[in-house]
């Protein structure tokens, strides 16, 4: 039902979320560990994690590194 985005150039696709409300990846990693927002149809099963800060680094970096500085400099891909 739903088309999941590619993670390609995550880094500069903020603001983040459905709605734009997160404005920065690290937000979003703490939005997942806290297990999110509280709501009416959330299920209990959606529950946060821990990431020791080295993991959390770990995982900032990984998502920084899937920016392909080729294709945003690439002027066939630009406005």
């Amino acid at each position: 039902v739903f088309k999941v985005p590619s993670l390609r150039n995550i880094e500069l696709t903020a603001p983040y979320m459905h709605n734009g409300s997160i404005t920065n990846l690290e937000a979003v990693i703490d939005h997942y560990q806290s297990g999110g927002f509280d709501h009416e149809n959330k299920s209990e099963l959606i529950q946060g994690f821990e990431l020791s800060d080295s993991e959390k680094t770990d995982l900032l970096n990984f998502l920084e590194s899937l920016t392909d500085e080729e294709f945003i400099s690439n002027p066939e891909f630009g406005p």
